[in-house]
């Protein structure tokens, strides 16, 4: 299945919401219930962040806010696993990385994103097939000084 971020999605609103991801995130498998909800004067940025005990937070985004033209194919065990019927039931978010050692440099990764069945809320983090296509450290921002000056 191939999903066309054009524009922002009408589920992305200034509520919280709740997912379950029953596989985790890439590395963090033990997180599988999640909240998700923007930053407050941060648009079009928002926190998800794991319920439960020790919780965890990562800054996510539509990828429409990322790249123009991000066209992700799903594998077909993906789709069937989330249940979607169609691309209008995904909603997709891309995990953000803010660099500690200069947070004047943002990322955001774009082969792993995170697709939710906006109907049910089921969601799973995936290696997208098209993976060769993006970089999972597309640049969002990069204000960093010229470090030969």
């Amino acid at each position: 299945m191939k999903i066309q971020s054009e524009v922002s999605s009408p589920a992305a609103s200034s509520q919280k919401s709740i997912l379950h991801l029953p596989f985790g995130l890439i590395g963090f498998r033990h997180l599988t219930h999640f909240e998700v909800e923007p930053i407050a004067g941060s648009e079009p940025f928002q926190i998800l962040r794991s319920t439960g005990e020790n919780p965890m937070e990562f800054v996510v985004v539509e990828p429409v806010h990322a790249l123009e033209n991000y066209q992700i194919t799903l594998r077909d065990e993906d789709v069937e696993s989330l249940r979607l019927a169609g691309q209008e039931d995904a909603l997709v978010f891309n995990i953000v990385v803010i660099h500690s050692h200069d947070p004047q440099y943002v990322t955001v990764n774009l082969v792993g994103p995170i697709i939710v069945n906006r109907l049910t809320l089921l969601g799973q983090q995936v290696l997208i097939a098209n993976s060769a296509d993006f970089s999972i450290e597309h640049v969002l921002v990069d204000q960093r000084p010229d470090q030969g000056s």
